[in-house]
């Protein structure tokens, strides 16, 4: 019996979703995970050491070279050091596993029912596909190409005809360690925009069984809170980006046009990512509700057309027919009241529109701080 029992638990261990499969063909993920077999916190306290030593060197020429220092560029400068650079890091090497986690908690907690009518494939089936698009080595690809296209384009193109003042070998060191970000930048996006995909395809082909009393607060969808913050710290972080880009004046390490292409990204992704973790999810778990109320309605319905028609008007009838349709409606107000429909709870829901909104306050904030560190004599 014990060992039957062990044989189920292993097959069921077998049929899960594993973060390896998802990033199986991402070549940098990969050295750092399973070769050199580094923890995520080392990895992002590492990054900081190369654009650190970089940024180091630019200092110490501007020192030389420009009698008093920028604050705006020295703030862009720590921004993108201690800040920028380690928490995109962060995100990319968290995202696969949070991916494997959201699935495998959906289907450990029992919200993934039977295919819906007229639907055929099986869950297993939807899993080996969405290992076959997320964990494709044709995004790797595409990847590396956008990279080299664009630090072909930056050192062609426009740092020849730059007017910062910053060497152009200089310069190209910083483009060189600019490299990583933006590949993980890229990478992070495509996972967690597919994965975006494949949940509301989940939710579409697959009756949802929401757990009204469910620990989480979210009928068993708790679990979509982890990608969804991804998804908005992805956004935050690209403000960030643009805040440092726009504050470092001299150094024009983003074009104009780059910071353009970052804002209008931003005003893209930012309602696609909302729509997409809050309310299709929402709609469907509406739906679901919907569903699970129409029985009492419609008994709610029968019983009270029948009452009305009756010819017999005696108090036991009039007493019963009210004792039921008292008892269904207390019935179906109980499960209305009692079944989650958004996948988050609502302290997590204003938390994450704090978050998105912020964004928007960031180069206001950032230009009072500024203005009241900036000293006498300073530009």
């Amino acid at each position: 019996m014990i060992d039957q029992q062990k044989e189920a638990e292993n097959a069921a261990q077998d049929q899960l979703l594993t973060a390896r499969q998802l990033y199986q063909h991402d070549p940098l993920l990969v050295l750092l995970k399973d070769r050199w077999h580094l923890s995520t916190l080392w990895i992002s306290a590492g990054v900081i050491v190369l654009p650190g030593g970089v940024f180091l060197s630019w200092w110490l020429w501007w020192a030389r070279t420009v009698p008093e220092w920028n604050l705006d560029d020295m703030l862009s400068v720590l921004l993108q050091t201690f800040l920028i650079f380690p928490v995109i890091f962060l995100i990319y090497m968290l995202v696969p596993d949070a991916i494997a986690s959201l699935f495998n908690t959906l289907k450990i907690n029992g919200v993934i029912g039977e295919p819906r009518r007229s639907l055929s494939g099986t869950y297993e089936t939807f899993v080996q596909q969405l290992i076959t698009w997320t964990g494709h080595i044709r995004w790797t690809i595409m990847i590396m190409c956008i990279v080299v296209c664009y630090a072909l384009y930056r050192l062609l193109v426009l740092e020849p005809a730059s007017p910062s003042p910053v060497p152009y070998w200089m310069r190209v060191c910083a483009i060189v360690i600019y490299l990583p970000l933006m590949y993980v930048t890229g990478v992070s996006v495509v996972r967690l925009l597919l994965t975006l995909i494949f949940t509301n395809w989940l939710f579409s082909h697959f009756l949802l069984q929401i757990k009204p009393l469910h620990p989480d607060g979210a009928g068993g969808l708790g679990a979509m809170g982890r990608l969804l913050w991804a998804s908005v710290s992805i956004l935050l972080w690209e403000a960030l980006l643009l805040v440092a880009s726009v504050l470092s004046r001299n150094l024009y390490w983003l074009s104009l046009s780059e910071m353009i292409l970052l804002g209008a990204i931003y005003v893209v992704l930012t309602p696609a990512l909302l729509i997409g973790w809050l309310i299709v999810p929402h709609h469907m778990m509406v739906k679901t509700r919907d569903e699970m109320l129409q029985p009492l309605a419609e008994e709610y319905q029968r019983i009270f057309l029948q009452s009305l028609s009756s010819t017999e008007y005696d108090t036991r009838s009039l007493v019963s027919g009210t004792r039921q349709l008292t008892a269904l409606k207390q019935r179906y107000d109980l499960v209305r009241d009692s079944f989650p429909t958004w996948p988050l709870e609502t302290s997590t829901l204003s938390r994450i529109a704090v978050t998105v909104i912020l964004p928007l306050l960031l180069p206001i904030l950032t230009s009072l701080i500024t203005l009241a560190l900036r000293l006498p004599g300073l530009p």
